[in-house]
């Protein structure tokens, strides 16, 4: 097997991918205000703002910006911490809840649609290769 050839297939078949709706849902998904709302709602509501900063490897003043639109949309508050007033949390509102649960279930529509079109077996394996690579890139980036 030519691997050099193969890499240059799946960059090319990813430019293809870049293009499509699904994968665009899940980019916004990954990155911004969508991925701040997702991260409140599935696992740190009430996180500092230094927090989402870490987690999502930007400046403090991207983070701001995001917690500003997420605020003036209604989808988030911050407010101080009752044990430490110097930090401030950040919280999911009911609106956002509702707005991130639409877009996590339109994005998971359009992957289960995909897998479908595949079939059982191919989704099977696209699924486990996806894993596993996920799991060799977090072992190279030491996360």
């Amino acid at each position: 097997m030519n691997y050099r050839e193969s890499a240059e297939e799946l960059m090319e078949s990813m430019k293809v991918l870049r293009k499509n709706t699904a994968l665009q849902c899940l980019s916004d998904m990954s990155q911004g205000e969508m991925a701040v709302l997702c991260y409140l709602l599935f696992s740190h509501n009430g996180a500092s703002a230094g927090e989402l900063t870490a987690e999502f490897k930007v400046r403090s003043s991207r983070t701001a910006a995001i917690l500003n639109g997420l605020e003036r949309k209604g989808y988030a508050v911050r407010s101080s911490d009752p044990e430490d007033k110097r930090r401030v949390r950040v919280y999911i509102t009911e609106k956002g809840k509702k707005f991130a649960w639409k877009e996590h279930e339109d994005a998971i529509r359009h992957f289960e649609y995909i897998l479908q079109d595949i079939g059982q077996e191919d989704s099977y394996h696209l699924v486990r290769i996806i894993k596993r690579i996920t799991k060799q890139l977090e072992e190279q980036s030491g996360n």
